[in-house]
C-alpha cells in the first residue's frame, strides 16, 4: 500500500465525518460501499449492534437525525490516523456536544474504526460511552446496592 492510498483513505473519512457532522445522509451514503457495516459493539439496550447494506445504514441514520435539533451536531476534535499495518484501516478520535430534541445536552468522546474499499466506507464501528447516551435519551440507571426507594434525585 503507498502513501498515496493512505492519503486518500484519511480523505474518505475527514470526508465522511464533514458529511456526519452536517447529517449529509446522500453524500454519507454516496460515500459508503453497498455492503457497507455499521457496528455499535458498546450500544444502548434498545440500539442493535450492527447494521448491514447501505439502505438499512441510511434508515438508522436518518432516525438518529431525528433525535437531534437541526443543527445542533458539533463533532469536533477529530484526529485520524491509519493502521501502520494496514492503511486501509482509519482510527478517528472525536468529540461530540449537542442538542437533542427533548432538550437534553448529549456530549461524548467516540473512538471509529472506518475499513476503506476501493475509494469508499465499507465499515464503520463506532466506540463510546453509551450510558452517557442512554441518559440523554431519558434512561436512568441504578447502581448494584442501591436502593430502589431512595428519592428520585438521590439516584445516579
Amino acid at each position: 500500500m503507498t502513501e498515496e492510498q493512505r492519503l486518500k483513505n484519511l480523505d474518505l473519512v475527514r470526508a465522511y465525518t464533514d458529511a456526519l457532522n452536517k447529517w449529509d445522509i446522500e453524500t454519507m451514503s454516496e460515500l459508503s460501499t453497498e455492503d457497507v457495516v455499521f457496528e455499535l459493539p458498546f450500544r444502548p439496550p434498545t440500539f442493535g449492534r450492527e447494521t448491514v447494506g447501505r439502505t438499512a445504514y441510511m434508515e438508522v441514520l436518518a432516525q438518529a437525525r431525528d433525535h437531534m435539533i437541526d443543527g445542533s451536531e458539533n463533532l469536533h476534535d477529530l484526529e485520524l490516523d491509519t493502521l501502520a499495518s494496514n492503511p486501509d484501516v482509519v482510527i478517528a478520535t472525536y468529540k461530540s456536544d449537542m442538542l437533542l430534541r427533548s432538550g437534553a445536552r448529549y456530549a461524548n468522546e467516540y473512538i471509529s474504526r472506518f475499513v476503506c474499499r476501493d475509494g469508499k466506507i465499507a465499515r464503520f464501528v463506532e466506540y463510546y460511552d453509551s450510558i452517557i447516551l442512554f441518559r440523554a435519551l431519558g434512561g436512568t440507571l441504578v447502581e448494584a446496592g442501591e436502593s430502589e426507594l431512595l428519592p428520585e434525585g438521590l439516584r445516579s
